[in-house]
């Protein structure tokens, strides 16, 4: 039995597998996009996405100091992208229609601090910490705004790959164009809802959290302790009510504040980019059976897949599914099939590197590896061959580390073929091979509570010990 937040679109798979957020049909999950989890991340796609938020919001800044509003007010023009289907609200995926009261916001809160018109934004949460109207699912709307281009064609590559339909000419409308900073309505190939037809977008787990790494609730302890131990000299509030105007009051102090003192503000700031090692993905909206549910279901399914060509574009999919929940999102983005610029090499899983664990940051810096390779082969035994093929793939654009994924532990002969590999390669080329029961261990680890990683770190370590 899968997740309760399985859709129609994904029957079999579960929230677990996939590298994006399986929406919840006709309700919006509790969790928002953190856009300074594009600042941190290693993916140069994401970091570009990050500079384009940062950039129209220094360019709508410009536009105020000219007094050319309208065209300000135009380009902050957020209105909630209902497709992602996150938010805030219990009260459905319907959207509140808050565009047009956010660009004022927006524009009032900064015609009210001088200070930071001069200052400029160098992250959109800063918003948070000056406006008493812009909060989390604010943060959120912005985001998915600005970014919509890349969600839609993140969410035509997913469907691709996990075999969802997609509609011809959806019709989507206020899409950003980047270059020349403009909205337009557009058509474009995407699921739908089976609810109510209207459009979906998919949001990869990886930029997602409960509250933005900037919060004003953590700014507010932060940066104002002593302001808040005075409160608490006082006395408790005796009424729920009067908490709730008293955190008024003091919000509307705090803001007041640091609309004047950037110091404070680029203070807090400092020490969220210096501790951003720490700003990981929320994952506390998997909500459905288990993790250890879903690890004997892939050992199940694992299991029924028989070693040779009939099985194996199967077998891919199911490494495929087992590696997201093993290790997403340390490793993100994985793709299948996926072809060099001229189409001669195909490898037939990579992800992308972006963790900050020790273990998966050493393998990125010692081997140049911002992308890991596993040949997947669904064979009883592997031959030179294939071990000659990982070779001739593993290099500067791919790192030099990569995996084979194959159904039995790799023999003496061919255990030899791998360590001359890195003997006569330099820089060295290490070829790691994960088997059925690899796999299972793995499994078994996350279902206690475990790493995964330091099963793969072991491996290294051994091969690292015998090759010398």
């Amino acid at each position: 039995m899968k997740n309760e937040i399985n859709t129609p679109l994904l029957p079999s798979i579960s929230q677990y597998e996939v590298d994006f957020l399986i929406p919840r049909i006709g309700v919006d999950i509790p969790i928002g996009i953190d856009p300074f989890l594009l600042y941190k991340s290693r993916d140069p796609e994401l970091q570009d996405l990050h500079q384009t938020l940062i950039h129209t919001f220094n360019t709508g800044i410009e536009l105020i100091k000219k007094n050319q509003m309208d065209l300000a007010r135009d380009l902050f023009l957020f209105p909630e992208v209902s497709e992602i289907g996150l938010g805030y609200t219990k009260k459905g995926k319907k959207g509140s229609g808050i565009g047009e009261f956010l660009s004022e916001l927006i524009i009032d809160t900064l015609l009210e601090s001088p200070a930071l018109i001069e200052r400029g934004i160098k992250h959109i949460e800063e918003m948070q910490l000056v406006s008493l109207g812009i909060g989390p699912d604010r943060i959120s709307d912005i985001t998915a705004n600005l970014i919509k281009p890349y969600l839609i064609s993140y969410t035509q590559k997913q469907c691709q790959i996990w075999g969802i339909p997609l509609v011809s000419g959806v019709p989507l409308t206020h899409n950003f164009e980047p270059t020349q900073l403009r909205w337009y309505d557009g058509y474009f190939d995407l699921p739908i809802s089976p609810i109510d037809n209207t459009p979906l977008l998919f949001v990869p787990r990886r930029i997602v959290r409960v509250l933005p790494w900037i919060n004003y609730e953590d700014f507010f302890r932060l940066e104002f302790s002593a302001y808040l131990r005075a409160k608490r000299v006082k006395g408790r509030l005796s009424t729920d009510k009067a908490k709730i105007v008293t955190n008024k009051i003091e919000k509307e102090k705090i803001v007041s504040l640091t609309r004047t003192d950037m110091n404070r503000l680029d203070n807090y700031v400092y020490v969220k980019e210096s501790t951003a090692n720490d700003a990981q993905p929320s994952v506390n909206y998997i909500d459905g059976n288990g993790i250890c549910p879903e690890t004997e279901l892939l050992k199940v399914k694992f299991d029924n897949i028989l070693p040779g060509n009939k099985d194996a574009a199967y077998y891919q999919k199911t490494i495929l599914e087992i590696l997201n929940f093993l290790f997403v999102p340390e490793l993100i983005d994985g793709e299948m099939e996926v072809k060099t610029i001229d189409g001669t090499e195909r490898r037939d899983i990579v992800f992308t590197n972006d963790s900050d664990q020790s273990f998966w940051s050493y393998i990125r810096s010692e081997h140049s590896s911002v992308f890991l390779m596993f040949e997947v082969k669904n064979t009883i035994d592997i031959d030179n061959i294939y071990i000659n093929q990982v070779n001739t793939y593993l290099g500067d654009r791919l790192g030099r580390l990569g995996f084979i994924v194959t159904r039995n532990q790799v023999k003496e002969a061919q255990q030899r073929k791998i360590f001359s590999v890195y003997n006569d390669s330099y820089p060295k080329k290490i070829i790691l091979v994960l088997s059925d029961t690899d796999l299972k261990n793995m499994l078994d680890m996350k279902c206690r509570g475990a790493y995964p990683m330091h099963y793969i770190q072991k491996i290294y370590r051994d091969f690292r010990t015998k090759v010398q």
